[in-house]
């Protein structure tokens, strides 16, 4: 039963503000005595991310607040913990989130698993709706520190499962907070309808992210930082009995057939990832609204025979580039592409052997 008027901003589902959901957030909130709140960053299905100030080191981090619900069900933090072990030398450590600090908040919908993790500028969801197709030099420079990522996590038998845009972090090193202009708080007031009974599960209001757009549009590829976030859906590599959160766009052919799956799910998704990284274009946009699951799929898998041909791809994809991209660079992105795009699981390169090709070798 509805609880609330409709909110028709670009802000969490108002009516996920209910023991088991969202804690009610609020601007200057304080949490463990230490963290206030001093911005919105975002919001996804199972968790709200804000900016905050750590009052004791003196920096700004980000507080991702787990749903209560989520927070009993989900193995993210640990996760996190077994990512961050200090002295594992790998260079992929630098391009995942690593966790900062954790906590648990009590509030009225629950007990809430909290998250301090690194400040970042943007994300990838945030850097492909300007429009606007990437050159050489930005997509080789992003596929180099995604994959470094993706290899630490493999290595640390970790399947990511979910590498859509939106779970990209991009940030320049160096940067700091008196460096990132965000956009002012819009406040949309949280009403209840009449007759329910008024309590504390839900904010006063919502508020919309205050990151801005195209921040990054224009900044030099050789000072971005990429890190890959969210472990929510991550699984621990051998428990392929689990149902991945992959999004229906970005499916691996044996995620749609039903069959059997391991890591290399992950190249798949990181092919389709790094095709709409570069053309701002997702490879496959599967329009789900009135379909059921079997129709769906259909229209996945007739998508999938224009990958199946190599000539068929490298023009489709030349189409999506800046006009000067370059042939050469044209034809060996392609090919790094369809190393990761290959309908057998045995036949996808892995992370070590796409660390070397050539695409990511040219100058």
């Amino acid at each position: 039963m509805r609880r609330f008027e409709r909110i028709y901003e670009f802000v969490e589902p108002v009516e996920e503000y209910r023991l088991g959901g969202y804690h009610p957030v609020h601007l200057h909130d304080l949490f463990n005595q230490r963290y206030e709140v001093v911005a919105k960053l975002g919001y996804g299905e199972f968790s709200t991310v804000w900016l905050a100030r750590d009052r004791k080191l003196r920096r700004h981090v980000a507080l991702k607040i787990l749903k209560a619900d989520a927070s009993n069900q989900s193995n993210e933090l640990s996760v996190l913990h077994h990512l961050s072990v200090p002295g594992l030398e790998h260079p992929g450590q630098r391009h995942v989130m690593q966790l900062l600090d954790h906590f648990e908040h009590h509030g009225p919908n629950g007990t809430h698993i909290c998250l301090i993790l690194p400040m970042m500028m943007s994300d990838g969801w945030e850097m492909t709706i300007q429009g606007e197709p990437r050159q050489a030099s930005y997509v080789r420079t992003i596929s180099t520190q995604i994959l470094l990522g993706l290899d630490f996590l493999h290595k640390r038998g970790i399947i990511h499962s979910d590498l859509q845009p939106a779970n990209i972090l991009f940030s320049v090193n160096g940067t700091e907070l008196s460096d990132i202009s965000l956009n002012p708080p819009e406040y949309s007031p949280v009403n209840w309808l009449q007759g329910v009974d008024v309590d504390d599960s839900a904010p006063k209001y919502l508020i919309t992210s205050q990151r801005r757009r195209g921040m990054l549009d224009n900044a030099d590829s050789s000072t971005l930082l990429v890190k890959i976030g969210d472990m929510g859906g991550a699984i621990w590599n051998g428990q392929s009995d689990q149902r991945p959160v992959t999004p229906t766009g970005l499916r691996a052919p044996e995620l749609i057939h039903g069959d059997p799956w391991d890591a290399s799910i992950d190249i798949w998704i990181l092919g389709c990832l790094i095709f709409e990284l570069a053309t701002n274009e997702p490879l496959f946009p599967v329009e789900t609204f009135g379909l059921n699951r079997e129709q769906i799929d259909d229209v996945h898998e007739k998508l999938l025979h224009h990958i199946d041909d190599d000539n068929y791809f490298t023009v489709y994809l030349s189409e999506r580039l800046p006009s000067d991209f370059g042939n050469k660079n044209i034809r060996q992105f392609a090919s790094f592409l369809l190393s990761m795009l290959r309908r057998l699981p045995q036949e996808r390169k892995t992370t070590t052997d796409l660390l070397s090709h050539g695409f990511l070798q040219t100058e």
